[in-house]
């Protein structure tokens, strides 16, 4: 295990505001509004800490985790990086931790607009040993979820309002609908990019600060990934959410290059 220090006295230190057309939008994650829940019902998840960052991610194999590349912008050291599988609670002395060997951001990344293609990809250093509240997570193979006031659940560990406490009850669901890109756009005031989804808790439930990178679920498959919103369960503020399904090629293709990496790094040790 690589040394870590004062790890989760920084976990915090998450948010990084950012403005479009004057509305601050943040890093989201934690979850207003919603009820406690067993991992079991939820194994796919996972905790992700980066230096002083808390996210969230998606277990999609034993060595592979999906999460938000905004979860990097202040720390790139894979060093400082660390994965938690089987956390019930934020600080959970029984999680099992796995360092990070390799990770890759999207490349076009904040390109188009910001948090446009907000994903990643980290790869562990040792495998997952799978049970009943670690198991992967099944990518959506069709984009017919994405239908008006259709009902998504996200997960998180924590805040219960934008500027609260930890929630002592562990892991929490919400559970949100559909909102129509140009809705969610005319809300905001900004023009969203493809790779994007909004999701709406109609004011009372939503995905707040802390945990970006958390997986989105629709009938048991995972179709976004936390991203971004303005502030935590506003009234016509929805959140917004990277696409899954439009980056599942994208998620494939560096899989395999994982895999042909480590099979030929393996190689030269032989």
């Amino acid at each position: 295990m690589r040394l870590w220090i004062c790890l989760h006295c920084a976990i915090m230190a998450v948010c990084y505001p950012t403005k479009k057309n004057g509305t601050e939008f943040e890093p989201e994650g934690k979850i207003v509004g919603g009820r406690p829940v067993s991992l079991r019902q939820f194994p796919s998840a996972c905790l992700f800490f980066n230096l002083g960052a808390q996210c969230a991610g998606t277990i999609l194999n034993s060595w592979t985790i999906l999460t938000a590349a905004h979860c990097f912008d202040k720390n790139k050291d894979d060093h400082q990086m660390l994965i938690e599988v089987e956390s019930r609670y934020l600080y959970d002395f029984y999680a099992k931790s796995h360092d990070v060997r390799k990770f890759v951001i999207h490349e076009d990344y904040n390109k188009a607009a910001k948090f446009a293609c907000d994903i990643a990809l980290i790869f562990l250093a040792d495998k997952i040993q799978f049970s009943s509240k670690a198991k992967k997570g099944v990518i959506v193979s069709h984009n017919k979820w994405m239908k008006e006031n259709e009902k998504f659940i996200a997960t998180g560990w924590g805040l219960t309002s934008y500027s609260g406490e930890v929630s002592d009850k562990g892991l929490l669901m919400a559970e949100l609908r559909y909102i129509s890109s140009e809705d969610c756009g005319r809300m905001h005031k900004l023009n969203l990019t493809p790779d994007m989804f909004c999701l709406y808790g109609d004011g009372v439930k939503d995905t707040c600060k802390g945990d970006s990178g958390g997986g989105v679920i629709w009938n048991g498959m995972i179709v976004g990934i936390t991203s971004h919103g303005a502030g935590c369960a506003r009234i016509n503020k929805p959140s917004v959410y990277a696409n899954v399904w439009y980056f599942r090629e994208w998620i494939k293709n560096h899989v395999q290059n994982y895999m042909d990496w480590y099979c030929e790094e393996k190689g030269k040790r032989t």
